[in-house]
């Protein structure tokens, strides 16, 4: 039904007009009390200039076909629809109720907003398309199927679908609505393979790259993190990942940076419970939809919960609750800079559920508006913030990557790209490699290359050490710089060898004696197969690590299958490490949403069998989601903990559950175990040895493939195809082709080649045969075919005169004499 305000409706939203100007008026001498930098206010409507309502919750915008721009602004009871084309004089065109909800939520389709809320009746299709003429009307409310109220809805406005997220249908899980209708959504499909509640969403219609064609809703798990579905076909809606991440709370809300390249991510409760000390916002890769992973996280330093975030011509807006708007720019999206704020609550900051609800960048005037819970619709500048270049940081990018192993002779090679982002200037020949191995770090000088790009050149550090490093650099103020971030607390890291030499690898395809101990669990035992990735039971690893089928996994059945109560051992069979010089490598799952500082994954070593003792050499403490983890543990790390390799060694890992309360999943997979190269292998024979057949006078041309390994080659000959009675006729060649000027012609040669180095030559490659073309032999048919000169010659000639190798030397037309036989002894005249 088609409905309008009555005239009592209208004279209210008068004296509410009223109310808003006079709040606009006095808005100037209000602001004093909000604590900002590089953001200003134009307006503030608080509640009551509204016209009421408990408490303020989301916001969006509108902009009409005349250009003219409008907040929609949510209270409990109502949306509120305000004029903001003059910002500092916001006009309230008119509201629409709803049942009174503490939580509501609003998105814009065309010229039609859809309204919704936890408390029921269902979603509000409101017509913005006379807003122009002071007239907002409330179209239908959508309860078809049932729908009665959900906490939150998102359209994508390219495909022309709405979704309902966390709806009383679908077990809250996404339910589609075709908007071909504007005015009356009609269902087109639910997401139920697989589907779980979705707390928000943003949907995207991809029209290039791998994913052209394809609508994905980028979605907001809660508890399991980030799900990524595919919604193309509204039947058949499935997901492409689930990705969770160290402190996992209630994944909220987030949004997709403009290349489409990384996802902004507010957990909503990680700061409240602790999991992180201050605001976190997390950056994830999601360049790969089917295998994101988080690139980076940025904080404001401040003990305050994240909400709601959105992103604008490189810049990302959050609504922070206590802290207010908070503005970064992302000029380098997985290192964003805070470069300007408002506060809408005055007073402390800590992690409560007040202040700044939302907030909606996308006007095209670049004014943004706020929704405060306890203070209403903030109407803020925020051109200073986009102008300030003050705040900017210098970043490092490492374009032909970092080294997992260097040269313990020296010489490796790090590139390292300086970025220059937000306004800041780098600070010309101010790069350092910082490094150690083994004690305190050492700084040396990078070398410039380019304006703002370093080659870092590590020193020789010897073999079998693990080396930390990072880098830095200075702006124009002075201000340091490091990468990474937090260096030299974290830093990169790399081990001092030539390589590494694979010891033992255990892919569990098969069974190589490893064997389990319960230690009082009432479940999870570990079990060697391919996970069974129950989809009801959102814990369990999607897959194994390596892809090769079967890993080991606690209890791995259909159902609450985690470690209750107790702990379950995985124990290796005898390892034979008496050789030392090892890196033990595996990857782990571990799935921890509430970790309590009890609760691990614990890996031992004992140097006796099963007798021990067993030293702790790691524990693994942090939440990985439905993410497998690689680690490593060097020979240092296990001579500093004291040790001792020995044929006789076991490993095992301890999954603990102090609590039958909580979750307990854990996974081990990809068990290696490598040593360090140190000594210079010799290089293998060269291949594709070639000889010339009669191709050139008087040699032989012999050619090979090169050698990684090689600093020079040895060329050898035979007149038989036998390499044991074979000579050396070159060595120390450094290149790929030798010329044998010693080869008498019309005599087939056998070669062979062998590449060299420090450590020795290699074996004989394969041979091939050559002849060399004898001299003045022009058409190879083994004669001589030139004229011997040997004095004077008193004759008119013109002719072309060739050398003794049948190459044209010169032509030539008059009196040869003798100063012209000196030149040439043997001539073929034609």
């Amino acid at each position: 039904m088609n409905m309008r305000f009555s005239v009592d409706t209208r004279r209210r939203c008068v004296f509410v007009v009223f109310l808003a100007v006079m709040a606009a008026v006095t808005s100037n001498p209000a602001a004093a009390q909000f604590a900002s930098e590089d953001v200003s206010q134009h307006a503030w409507l608080d509640l009551a200039a509204l016209g009421g309502g408990s408490s303020g919750n989301d916001c969006w915008g509108y902009v009409s076909p005349s250009g003219r721009e409008y907040a929609l602004m949510g209270v409990s009871n109502k949306l509120v629809v305000v004029e903001i084309t003059t910002p500092t004089n916001p006009v309230i065109v008119g509201s629409v109720f709803h049942t009174n909800s503490l939580w509501g939520d609003v998105k814009v389709y065309q010229d039609y907003c859809y309204v919704v809320n936890e408390s029921g009746g269902g979603m509000d299709v409101i017509n913005l398309g006379n807003v122009d003429q002071g007239t907002v009307s409330l179209v239908q409310r959508v309860t078809a199927g049932g729908l009665s109220s959900s906490h939150n809805v998102a359209i994508n406005t390219d495909s022309g679908y709405l979704y309902t997220l966390g709806s009383n249908l679908n077990g809250g899980a996404p339910v589609a609505y075709d908007l071909s209708n504007p005015a009356n959504p009609v269902e087109a499909g639910r997401w139920t393979n697989g589907g779980s509640n979705l707390h928000d969403a943003q949907i995207i219609s991809y029209t290039s790259g791998p994913y052209a064609g394809r609508e994905i809703l980028f979605g907001f798990s809660e508890g399991r993190g980030v799900d990524i579905v595919d919604v193309t076909d509204k039947s058949n809606m499935f997901r492409l990942s689930r990705t969770a991440y160290d402190g996992v709370k209630y994944c909220h809300q987030g949004w997709v940076s403009e290349d489409r390249q990384y996802l902004y991510v507010d957990d909503e409760l990680d700061e409240r419970n602790g999991t992180t000390p201050t605001q976190r916002t997390l950056i994830f890769d999601i360049s790969d939809l089917e295998a994101p992973f988080l690139a980076n996280t940025f904080t404001t330093g401040l003990d305050v919960v994240d909400h709601n975030l959105y992103i604008h011509d490189g810049y990302v807006y959050e609504a922070n609750y206590r802290s207010g708007l908070r503005i970064l720019c992302a000029q380098d999206p997985a290192n964003p800079v805070e470069v300007g704020f408002y506060d809408t609550f005055p007073g402390a900051d800590d992690t409560e559920f007040d202040g700044a609800w939302s907030c909606y960048p996308f006007f095209p005037s670049g004014t943004v508006i706020v929704s405060d819970i306890d203070r209403g619709l903030f109407v803020l500048d925020v051109t200073a913030a986009l102008n300030d270049m003050s705040s900017g940081i210098l970043t490092f990018g490492f374009p032909n990557g970092r080294p997992e192993v260097i040269d313990p002779s020296g010489g490796t090679t790090v590139r390292v790209v300086v970025g220059e982002t937000c306004g800041a200037v780098a600070q010309a020949g101010t790069g350092l490699l910082h490094y150690a191995a083994g004690g305190g770090f050492s700084s040396i000088a990078m070398t410039p290359v380019s304006p703002g790009e370093y080659d870092a050149v590590f020193p020789a550090i010897a073999c079998g050490q693990l080396v930390d490093w990072y880098v830095t650099a200075m702006d124009d103020g002075g201000s340091t710089f490091e990468s990474p971030s937090g260096a030299p607390a974290e830093a990169f890291q790399a081990a001092s060898a030539l390589g590494f030499n694979v010891e033992i690898e255990d892919d569990f395809e098969t069974d190589t004696g490893w064997t389990t101990a319960n230690l009082g669990a009432s479940s999870g035992d570990w079990q060697r197969g391919v996970p069974v990735n129950d989809p009801f039971w959102g814990h369990d690893p999607l897959s194994d690590s390596d892809g090769s089928g079967q890993c080991y996994v606690t209890q791995n059945e259909p159902g609450n299958t985690d470690v209750d109560g107790g702990a379950v051992q995985l124990i290796s069979p005898i390892l034979d490490l008496s050789a030392g010089g090892v890196v033990i490598g595996y990857d782990y799952y571990l799935k921890l949403p509430n970790p309590d500082g009890i609760d691990l994954l614990l890996l031992e070593i004992s140097s006796n069998d099963d007798a021990g003792p067993w030293t702790e050499i790691a524990a693994h403490q942090t939440d990985g989601g439905l993410n497998w983890r690689s680690h490593q543990v060097f020979q240092t790390d296990l001579d500093n903990l004291g040790v001792t390799m020995t044929a006789n060694m076991r490993v095992r890992f301890t999954a603990n559950d102090s609590d039958a309360s909580s979750i307990v999943e854990a996974g081990v997979d990809a068990f290696r175990i490598e040593s360090f190269e140190c000594a210079i292998p010799a290089p293998q024979a060269p291949g594709n040895v070639s000889a010339s057949d009669n191709g050139f006078c008087q040699q032989v041309r012999v050619s090979w493939d090169s050698e990684a390994d090689a600093d020079d080659y040895e060329v050898w000959r035979n007149t038989v195809d036998n390499s044991g009675g074979a000579a050396m006729i070159a060595s120390g060649v450094a290149g790929t082709l030798y010329d044998d000027g010693t080869a008498d012609p019309g005599t087939t040669y056998f070669y062979w080649a062998k590449a060299c180095n420090a450590a020795g030559c290699s074996d004989f490659s394969l041979s091939d045969s050559g002849e060399s073309r004898q001299a003045g032999d022009f058409n190879g048919d083994g004669e001589t075919d030139g004229l011997d000169i040997n004095g004077f010659v008193s004759a008119s000639v013109s002719a072309p005169f060739y050398d003794t190798c049948g190459d044209l030397a010169a032509p030539f037309g008059g009196t040869l004499d003798a100063a012209d036989s000196a030149a040439f002894t043997e001539l073929l005249l034609q």
